[in-house]
């Protein structure tokens, strides 16, 4: 016994002895997924390949764009499975943040693309991915600029119901930097806050301070700038995806006095319907930095979400459990949203029609105590797409019914609002 006493002493010092060892559980290790279809294997993000030098690439990842990504690793659907059922549902007398996803060029009649989903977004603050230049001095037409490149009308912003935008993904570049900058000036002069290029965002709620930092994977086409995109290259998938911008951010931003922090990526693989392992490690580290909720944009379509204790040793990591230490040590809870999908897009499929107003309720201290969510959807009409809500659609159309079933399936009901 004078032998095991020691190490009876060590566990019982050591609050985190039920943990695995780093590295070797879900998602550091699961099993590659196998009998995929050739267009299924496609990434654009990895920044491998491009459409004018890979014309064979190019033409399966249109495949792609058209029947997606449904699957997983067996792990990685077996953990959103059992987690799922824990997310927990918004808490009163909290802080509350609503979040969509891509806001995309949409073709116009921006006056009423939002009348019907607008109140959806009742959080103190409102945030969103704006995923296009605003640009006077360029065109409009689809394609005009490129086959992937997009601008819209100032008019855009009109209806937009968000207080943040952010502005740095792989389109931001898409009319140079002089649509940046009317971009900038365009979110500005309606008094909307915007965070990714040149700097971050801090607002302030009922005395409540929140910073919104954000990080894009990339450009479509390598461009000089004179502007600080804060690119990350979250898609590579070969070599360490540094996060000591994050971690500097994150300090400056507390040192600024920020109680909660709001870490806005594009990121992930295009049209696949759950986060990569890849991204689900990322996500943690990031949550690690002092990141209170990730929100995520970019695939065009939902992924499943997940709630994460931070330095809480009861919480063991592995499937079906987020959990992790950060660096500063404090107890609380955070959220990655790996994809919100799209707030508005002219893409033709429903699954990327369809995307989420999401919404957090928070507390300084404790971090993320509930989530919920509802699903919008893009319909075409006369001057461009216009949103609803996906179960008023639902009840006219099987086609909507059956999107609005399987995401119930996909997210879980239990925090839906």
């Amino acid at each position: 016994m004078r032998r095991v006493a020691p190490l009876l002493f060590i566990l019982a010092c050591d609050p985190y002895h039920a943990w695995p060892e780093a590295g070797t559980y879900f998602p550091y290790r699961y099993t590659d997924q196998s009998d995929l279809e050739d267009y299924e294997k496609v990434r654009w993000e990895t920044e491998t390949w491009t459409p004018a030098s890979d014309p064979t690439s190019a033409a399966l990842y249109l495949l792609k764009a058209n029947y997606h990504r449904p699957g997983a690793p067996i792990e990685t659907q077996f953990h959103f499975g059992q987690s799922r059922a824990g997310l927990p549902p918004l808490q009163a007398d909290a802080l509350t943040v609503s979040m969509v996803g891509d806001v995309m060029w949409t073709g116009g009649g921006w006056s009423e693309t939002y009348d019907e989903v607008a109140a959806l977004l009742d959080g103190d603050l409102r945030i969103g991915n704006l995923e296009t230049p605003l640009s006077t001095e360029h065109p409009t037409d689809q394609g005009a600029l490129g086959l992937y490149a997009f601008n819209a009308s100032p008019d855009l912003l009109d209806g937009l119901p968000l207080d943040v935008v952010q502005l740095n993904n792989n389109h931001t570049l898409d009319a140079g930097d002089q649509g940046l900058a009317l971009t900038l000036a365009e979110v500005e002069s309606r008094g909307m806050s915007h965070t990714g290029v040149d700097g971050y965002a801090i607002r302030t709620v009922g005395g409540t301070s929140v910073a919104f930092l954000s990080y894009t994977w990339g450009l479509n086409e390598p461009a000089e700038s004179a502007y600080d995109l804060n690119i990350v290259p979250f898609g590579q998938l070969d070599d360490p995806v540094s996060l000591d911008r994050v971690a500097e951010d994150v300090d400056q931003v507390v040192a600024e006095g920020a109680q909660l922090v709001f870490a806005m990526v594009h990121w992930g693989f295009e049209y696949e319907y759950y986060a990569d392992p890849h991204f689900m490690k990322l996500g943690r580290e990031i949550l690690a930095q002092g990141v209170d909720v990730v929100v995520g944009s970019g695939p065009h379509v939902v992924e499943p979400p997940e709630w994460c204790a931070i330095n809480i040793p009861a919480a063991v990591p592995g499937v079906g459990q987020c959990a992790l230490r950060s660096r500063d040590g404090e107890a609380r809870f955070g959220a990655i949203f790996y994809s919100l999908g799209n707030f508005g897009t002219a893409m033709p499929t429903v699954q990327a029609e369809t995307g989420l107003v999401a919404t957090v309720s928070l507390v300084p201290g404790v971090g993320v105590t509930g989530m919920g969510w509802e699903a919008v959807s893009s319909v075409k009409q006369n001057q461009g797409e216009r949103l609803f809500r996906l179960s008023s659609l639902a009840e006219e159309d099987s086609v909507y019914a059956e999107e609005e079933a399987r995401l119930i399936r996909h997210l879980g009901p239990g925090w839906r609002r």
